[in-house]
């Protein structure tokens, strides 16, 4: 009667020890902007500041757009009719770097992966895009940081030891239609840190994203997986002594 409560307990630990799953710490799509209507120019964002492509704070200087689908430019968003999303080059010609208004910290081994599904402008125009972190405090260790464009390319994987790293494309076709852009690196020490996208354009065009995601992945102790591992073999054992189980026939 004890082999029931064994097999319990080692499925238990195992649960305990298994991997961790990424974990979506912030998701921001726009739908709930401005009481779902575009605007140009617009700065009331709940969860993201606009600032210059610099990463300076400038008043008044950098501009994004605020789009709803449908809307008076003929330009769609990812989720479709009814969706919001954001033209990174306002309309100032001054695009801005748009930049989540809180930190997310992190633990050293943890991988941190920064999603964002990228438009070319839709009107004729080639662009330039970049995304990527920023310390909130201190220098990060960045490993293996890599970065995967659709339709653009692949860079990495690197190391640096910096307060803030992105990736940067000049030429983001016109017509690419929504990817999904990732950037994601394994922290080389503890800390927090803020994601951006941003546009250098100033002529009024500029990408457009939706679907902003930062995923953190913790990455289990070694004891952990000493234990996962361990259970694992002591359930097989515990399996290999059980009787057959008795066909039960029903009238």
């Amino acid at each position: 009667m004890r082999k029931p409560f064994l097999t319990a307990a080692l499925l238990s630990s195992l649960a305990f020890a298994s991997p961790a799953l990424a974990t979506t710490v912030f998701s921001d799509n726009f739908d709930a902007e401005n009481s779902g209507n575009t605007a140009t120019n617009y700065t009331g964002f709940a969860n993201f500041d606009v600032v210059a492509d610099s990463g300076t704070v400038v008043a008044n200087t950098p501009s994004v757009d605020l789009l709803r689908q449908p809307n008076g430019f003929g330009l769609t968003c990812a989720g479709g009719a009814g969706s919001s999303c954001v033209d990174l080059d306002g309309s100032t010609n001054n695009g801005g770097r748009l930049i989540t208004k809180n930190a997310f910290s992190f633990n050293a081994g943890d991988m941190v992966s920064l999603f964002i599904d990228v438009s070319g402008s839709q009107r004729g125009s080639a662009e330039n895009f970049g995304m990527g972190f920023i310390s909130s405090g201190g220098s990060i260790l960045f490993n293996n940081y890599f970065a995967t464009f659709p339709g653009i390319g692949m860079s990495g994987p690197n190391n640096f030891n910096t307060t803030g790293v992105f990736t940067f494309s000049n030429a983001i076709p016109s017509n690419l239609g929504y990817s999904t852009f990732n950037v994601r690196f394994t922290a080389g020490n503890a800390g927090s840190l803020r994601a951006f996208a941003q546009t250098t354009s100033n002529d009024n065009i500029g990408p457009i994203i939706d679907n902003f995601r930062l995923d953190i992945t913790a990455v289990p102790e070694p004891a952990s997986w000493a234990l996962m591992i361990v259970g694992f073999g002591l359930v097989g054992s515990a399996m290999r002594r059980r009787k057959p189980l008795t066909k039960i026939t029903f009238a």
